[in-house]
This record gives C-alpha cells, sequence and structure tokens, in this order.
C-alpha cells in the first residue's frame, strides 16, 4: 500500500516543479527509489522508442522531485520540452543550464547544441550562438552543416529584432479556434465571416488523445460570432473529411471552391446546397508520383502554383512550382520558379495578392530566424520573381511560422505559428497591417472583386442554380464597417506607441 501511495504521490507532483533550480533530492529508502527509476523508465520507452515527449515528461517530472541532480534527467526533461508538442520549448532552460553548470565532466557536444536550442526559441540569439558555436568544437563532422545554419539564423534574428517591420498586431484567434494540438493552414472567405483549417484533434478518439499518432488531420470549420470572436469549430462531414489525413490548402474569393490536400494529392471540392461535394484530384500535371502539399491560385483562374518535393525538378525538399492554363483549358507541366524564391531546403505554404504579382510562402531557406518563416517575392513586367524578402519580426519567430494568406485589402492575413505564448504546437492568428503609406479608408478598388465573374480552377465543374456569391454581397457592407473599426481602433498608431503588438 505503501508504494501504491508513493506512485499517487508522484504522479500529483507533476504540476508542483516549479523550482527547478532550487530543488533538492528527496531522501527515500533503496526499495522506494526502485519506483522512481520505474517512473524513468516508462518515460525513457515513450521518449525513445514510441517517440511521445508530452506523455514521457510526465514521468520524468514525475520522478524529478527525487533525483533533481541526476544528470541525465535532467537532460532527457530538456530534451522533451525541446520535442514537446503541447508545451513551450524555452520551459528547457532551466534544465538545460544545470546540465551545463552542474555536470561540467559529463558533457557532450549534443548538450551544448541543446542549450544553444533553447536560447535561440528564446530569441536570446547571443546566447545561443555561444552554445552553438561550443557544440560545433566536438561534434560529428556530419552535423557541422546543422550548427553554422543554426548560427546563421541567429545572426538573421539579430538583424530583424533590431529593426522590427511597424505598425503591425497580431491577434491569436483564441481558445475558441486553437487547441492544444496543431491548428493550422487557415482560409478565409472575402469578408471574414467563414474559417476553414486543419487541426490534429482526438473529438472521434476513444484512447489517449495526447498520443499524437493516433491523430488525424481533419479540416474544420467555424463561423464569426461577433468582431472579436468565432464560434466552437466543428470538423467538415464526410466527404471532405474521412479516414484519411483531409487538410485545407486553398480557397476562391466567395468561399465556394476549396482546394484540399490527401494522401499526398491535391484534390478540389465545391460547395452546393447540400453542402460540399465529394474533392476530386486535380491533373496528373499537377499532381504526380510524388507529394503535392499547398497550392493557390491567380484571380484569372489560368495560373496555378503548387508545393511539390518532385525529385526531378525540385532544387531540394519541397520546392514551388507554377503551372499554365493553356488555350485547350487544360494545365500544363510544371515549371520550378527558380532560386530566387527555392532553396535546398522546404518550401511551404504559397498563397498569391489579389493582382497576381505578390506571392507569399514560407521557407526553411534564405535567411530565416529559424523554422519556417514568411517571405515574400513580386514579379515585374517581364514575369521575373525578385529574390525572396524576409517579412521580418514582429510576424516571424524562430519556431515555425507558416500558411500566410492575405485579405484582398491587403490590411488583414491569417497564418500559422508555433510561436510563445499559444495554446499548442501551432496556432492560427489574424494579423492587422496599419501602414502609414495607405489611407484609413475603403477604396471602390478594395471590395470591386466581389463582383467579378470567375472561372474555376476544376476543368470540368457542375452547373448549378446555387449563387455563392450571394452571401457575400449581403455581407459586403458589414465587412466594409468591421475593417473600418478595425483602423479606427488603431488609427492612432505611431512608430512611438505600441507599433508591433501581440496578443
Amino acid at each position: 500500500m505503501k508504494k501504491y501511495l508513493l506512485i499517487l504521490f508522484i504522479l500529483l507532483s507533476i504540476n508542483a516543479f516549479s523550482q527547478e533550480d532550487n530543488a533538492t533530492n528527496v531522501s527515500l529508502e533503496e526499495d522506494d527509489m526502485s519506483f522512481v527509476w520505474q517512473l524513468v523508465g516508462l518515460g525513457d520507452s515513450l521518449f525513445y522508442n514510441f517517440e511521445q515527449p508530452d506523455e514521457a515528461l510526465k514521468y520524468y517530472l514525475g520522478a524529478y522531485d527525487f533525483l533533481s541532480n541526476n544528470y541525465d534527467l535532467n537532460k532527457k526533461i530538456g530534451d522533451c520540452y525541446l520535442e514537446s508538442v503541447t508545451e513551450e520549448k524555452t520551459l528547457s532552460l532551466p534544465y538545460l543550464k544545470k546540465v551545463i553548470n552542474n555536470f561540467p565532466d559529463s558533457l557532450d557536444s549534443d548538450d551544448y547544441y541543446n542549450l544553444g536550442r533553447a536560447f535561440h526559441f528564446d530569441e536570446e540569439f547571443d546566447s545561443a550562438i555561444v552554445y552553438y558555436e561550443m557544440s560545433y568544437v566536438s561534434a560529428d563532422s556530419s552535423f557541422l552543416t546543422t550548427i553554422e545554419k543554426r548560427v546563421t539564423e541567429c545572426i538573421n534574428g539579430l538583424k530583424f529584432v533590431k529593426n522590427p517591420k511597424k505598425h503591425i498586431i497580431i491577434k491569436n484567434l483564441g481558445p475558441s479556434v486553437n487547441s492544444k494540438y496543431a491548428d493550422f493552414c487557415p482560409l478565409v472567405d472575402a469578408v471574414e465571416n467563414k474559417l476553414y483549417f486543419t487541426s490534429r484533434r482526438h473529438e472521434f478518439r476513444l484512447d489517449n488523445p495526447d498520443i499524437r499518432d493516433h491523430l488525424s488531420e481533419n479540416i474544420y470549420f467555424s463561423q464569426r460570432k461577433d468582431f472579436v470572436n468565432w464560434n466552437e469549430p466543428t470538423p467538415l462531414p464526410y466527404p471532405v473529411n474521412n479516414d484519411d489525413h483531409s487538410a485545407t490548402v486553398s480557397i476562391n474569393l466567395d468561399g465556394s471552391e476549396m482546394i484540399l490536400y490527401r494522401n499526398g494529392d491535391l484534390l478540389v471540392s465545391n460547395t452546393t446546397f447540400e453542402g460540399w461535394t465529394k474533392p476530386k484530384k486535380l491533373p496528373k500535371n499537377i499532381n504526380s508520383i510524388f507529394v503535392e502539399t499547398s497550392a493557390c491560385i491567380n484571380t484569372t483562374m489560368d495560373t496555378l502554383y503548387f508545393v511539390s518535393n518532385n525529385e526531378y525538378l525540385s532544387l531540394g525538399g519541397l520546392d514551388i512550382f507554377m503551372s499554365v492554363k493553356n488555350d485547350n483549358g487544360r494545365w500544363g507541366k510544371p515549371i520550378n520558379l527558380g532560386p530566387e524564391i527555392n532553396t535546398k531546403y522546404d518550401e511551404e505554404g504559397v498563397a498569391l495578392s489579389m493582382d497576381g504579382n505578390t506571392l507569399y510562402f514560407a521557407s526553411r531557406g534564405h535567411d530565416t530566424m529559424g523554422g519556417y518563416d514568411i517571405f515574400k517575392s513580386t514579379k515585374d513586367f517581364q514575369g521575373n520573381w525578385s529574390k525572396a524578402e524576409n517579412l521580418g519580426t514582429p510576424i516571424n519567430t524562430p519556431y515555425d511560422d507558416v500558411y500566410f494568406m492575405i485579405r484582398t485589402n491587403g490590411r488583414h492575413a491569417y497564418y500559422s505559428s508555433a510561436r510563445k505564448g499559444g495554446y499548442g504546437e501551432k496556432d492560427i492568428y489574424r494579423i492587422s497591417i496599419l501602414d502609414d503609406e495607405k489611407p484609413l479608408s475603403i477604396a471602390r478598388r478594395d471590395i470591386s472583386y466581389l463582383y467579378l465573374d470567375k472561372d474555376s480552377v476544376e476543368l470540368n465543374r457542375d452547373k448549378t442554380d446555387h449563387d455563392p456569391l450571394m452571401e457575400i454581397k449581403k455581407n459586403t457592407l458589414d465587412a466594409t464597417t468591421d475593417l473600418l473599426k478595425t483602423l479606427l481602433l488603431h488609427a492612432n498608431t505611431t512608430a512611438k506607441d505600441s507599433v508591433n503588438h501581440v496578443e
């Protein structure tokens, strides 16, 4: 009975570990300590065999009060936080600092590297560089390139933090939309009343919801409740979601046609009175034997930009390609957009401005400050794309920032970020861009797109009497009022005031 009470006490102590640096080992008899080591063993199994750092943390932290001065346990807890899906990665700092400070004779190169990563995520770039360089001395030769890239990312981070973009407000969509899991790739209709996004959640799981391998990607929908809040999201029904992973990719202006991802291919679905149609694959010049993950289309519906890891055409990993619709209405062969946009690292989450001349995307290459950063490139009159430009801080962070979607008025954007202060692995944020160069008014050209006739990305779309523009036409005035509220709310923002506010 004593042993079971001990286990209960250990598990209850998980939530009371805020005294990391001041903790001391609790004295237990040798027989009782065997149960503490069993907790560590369970954590090891979950972390190393099943790659479940969040589950492993529960057991490691349960043992920590009794083994707080153990080198291996501090190292494991620090590593778990760095790999965690649901916890802040910077929570690794006190444990990894203890590893470095208390066990100088036991250190490996990865101890310095991991502490560098923790400082990197905490945006303490100078400290991160120090420990990255310390890890460089004894690191395996195959790992030196990775360390060099991390140092370069920190140098980029220092540059962007010193010169942040002005008049930008980033707001988390809140717990009604975001969860402790990954919520990403937001798609919003023209008047920002409907939100579609991808999430890994456990609504349909009766087993352990924290085991991330058991979670499927599904497409969720939320209706805007008021000026600030969104309704509780619900998964779209079959046939959009099924037993496979289904993920949002892009949506047209009126929200009537969605491109989605499933099993390595891009598919398209349309709305009818009965709901969303069964998704159909895009043609073979778009979908290949490789993986296609993201896409967007211009307003004239004749140029499609998409992401693929086509080994024959890629510069490395995932690249951005272009396909043009020919005179017969068929999509042409993919064209790689070239080294101004693509790198030897992954590019992802491609999106396009209304005029079709600015491409937004995420990349792990170029001058990223860590993970994926959001970039933009502009096209000249000859069709050439400019060198990718990092959108800088506060939009980008050392975490993954991806799936940027600019709204048609150029003042609002939505994207996914794993930045500090979120609710889970990735959260969805709304960006308000208060640019002094733009007048605080709504011009007719900003909303004229609502009435443009459109073609479809799908070649053989069924005819329908359903008018998906009707709701947008009815809500245009509300959307204009909503935008004016935002501009009025921040009209007095100056460079001296809270120009880069993150909520």
